[in-house]
């Protein structure tokens, strides 16, 4: 491949070429951030690899004598999956944005040829066409001479072959090197002047989706900030990964922690500590029983301020079945001097799936 090609405006690409360059762009972005991890290098990155997608793109669209604007058509997926390696914390959204930009590529790959030229050198035609050299090649003949000896005359039949290959690279000789990179440079500023408002709309959708990205990463970024915030203020989390939560209308929680069943709800500020423990039988003695309004009760195991202001009671797993059963069943409960009503417990139990099998 003729790296020098890679920057020509005057040229085209068929589809495999095209389709390996744009593929190659990707792997770079990918093995880059397989490199630097996720961080807004990679927005840099995708920068210097865009005038490339873009060319390789203008000379595919000009090989199949679509419209010009049909380049710029690449720099909308490319900017998401950078977008999405520099600021996503999803693998689905970079995997989205990756098969979007494969649909895309895959189109322009598979636009059929409308040029004339009837010869490729790597899926590239234009001005920086290197033709191959070929080795020369010498026929020896032998002749006879006046005395009856013979000798040998050396032909050369590598002129015709010079010939034609001349014929084919005279057109493009004039052109290459830096006078072709600058005839890109500046038909790229001409076709800038005659299509103003396809320049400014490329231009001003990435800012769009530059920005956007920003405000989303900053969004984000306070977001943890906050939750760091909190982590480091609460010794203790409220809740465990382990435990499962149903919220009933009045106020108070039902967790289950395996199979022991809490009861949470918000009280007094006051320093965290115990309020009654069935293990010294010291505390308030309010907090004892777990009472229905049918007059059934249960022994609390250990009811306690928590850090965050909530009250939890603690009860005996052999209990958990029935307290869960009384809560779905029956009208209001007391416990601590509270009193709650159990409207709505079951359809909110219900909603839980771990409590499912208690009902």
């Amino acid at each position: 491949m003729q790296y020098q090609s890679l920057l020509c405006i005057h040229g085209r690409d068929n589809g495999a070429r095209f389709a390996v360059i744009s593929a190659s762009i990707y792997f770079v972005l990918i093995f880059g951030f397989l490199l630097i991890g996720q961080t807004s290098v990679m927005l840099i990155l995708a920068g210097l690899l865009s005038p490339l997608l873009v060319l390789t793109t203008y000379r595919r669209v000009r090989d199949a004598a679509r419209p010009i604007w049909y380049s710029g058509l690449p720099l909308i997926p490319l900017s998401l999956f950078s977008m999405a390696l520099a600021f996503g914390n999803s693998t689905l959204l970079s995997s989205v944005a990756f098969f979007f930009a494969l649909a895309v590529n895959a189109f322009l790959a598979m636009l059929a040829s409308k040029s004339k030229v009837s010869r490729y050198q790597n899926g590239y035609a234009g001005p920086a066409a290197v033709a191959k050299s070929h080795a020369n090649r010498r026929r020896v003949e032998p002749t006879l001479d006046a005395d009856g000896s013979t000798s040998y005359r050396e032909e050369s039949d590598t002129e015709s072959e010079r010939g034609n290959a001349s014929d084919n690279q005279q057109d493009w000789e004039s052109s290459v090197s830096i006078r072709s990179f600058s005839a890109s440079l500046q038909g790229w500023a001409v076709w800038g002047k005659q299509h103003p408002k396809i320049l400014l709309s490329v231009a001003g959708g990435l800012l769009a989706i530059t920005l956007l990205s920003g405000l989303w990463s900053l969004v984000s970024s306070s977001e943890e900030e906050t939750v760091a915030l909190t982590t480091l203020a609460v010794e203790e989390p409220v809740l465990t990964s382990a435990r499962e939560e149903a919220k009933i209308p009045d106020g108070f929680s039902v967790l289950l922690e395996g199979n022991i069943l809490i009861m949470r709800w918000l009280g007094e500020t006051r320093t965290p500590g115990e309020i009654w423990s069935l293990a010294s039988a010291q505390g308030d003695r309010s907090c004892t029983n777990l009472r229905f309004n049918n007059g059934t009760d249960y022994r609390t195991i250990l009811v306690e301020y928590m850090p965050d202001t909530a009250i939890e009671a603690r009860f005996s797993p052999l209990d958990t079945q029935a307290i869960i059963t009384d809560i779905a069943r029956r009208g209001s409960v007391k416990l601590c001097g509270y009193d709650f009503s159990l409207k709505g417990s079951q359809s909110a139990l219900a909603r839980n799936a771990a409590f499912i099998p208690y009902l």
